[in-house]
């Protein structure tokens, strides 16, 4: 992973969660007055950040399960504190943007969130499926994680 991209999203991240006190995705959305709705989607679609005149808006698939919707929620408000004017629906559809960089900083920010601390011992005997399990979040997400881990290194 890139380094300026690690060091801008663990900025933000901070910055935030400092704010806060929280890394409950739905919470800091709410404290962040993002507006968020749970909607009917296309189910190849997860989730959707919105910027229009000067407002935040999340929708989710309300059909994921919990834990595949709070690494959601944690992505979209990574694109709401990282990306906040951009509109990637526009951006996927009316341009040849490629929206790659945007999703990993996203997804990063959610890995942070939903895993603010990761430890050699949780790792004592167990695969990473059992650990993704007890912290309630999709593999992926421990893996992107992991990824920026200094003990692993």
């Amino acid at each position: 992973m890139e380094v300026d991209i690690l060091c801008f999203v663990r900025k933000e991240y901070l910055k935030l969660i400092n704010k806060h006190k929280t890394t409950d995705p739905i919470k800091l959305c709410e404290l962040e007055k993002i507006k968020c709705e749970e909607r009917d989607l296309h189910s190849e679609i997860n989730g959707i950040y919105q910027y229009v005149a000067r407002n935040r808006f999340i929708f989710i698939n309300k059909n994921l399960n919990s834990i595949r919707k709070r690494f959601t929620y944690g992505h979209e408000l990574g694109h709401a504190v990282l990306h906040t004017k951009q509109n990637f629906t526009f951006l996927k559809t009316h341009t040849l943007f490629n929206v790659n960089k945007f999703e990993r900083e996203a997804d990063l920010f959610s890995s942070l969130l939903l895993i603010p601390n990761l430890s050699k011992d949780m790792f004592e005997g167990k695969t990473i499926k059992e650990v993704a399990f007890e912290l309630k979040v999709p593999e992926e997400v421990l893996e992107i994680r992991l990824s920026i881990c200094d003990f692993i290194k």
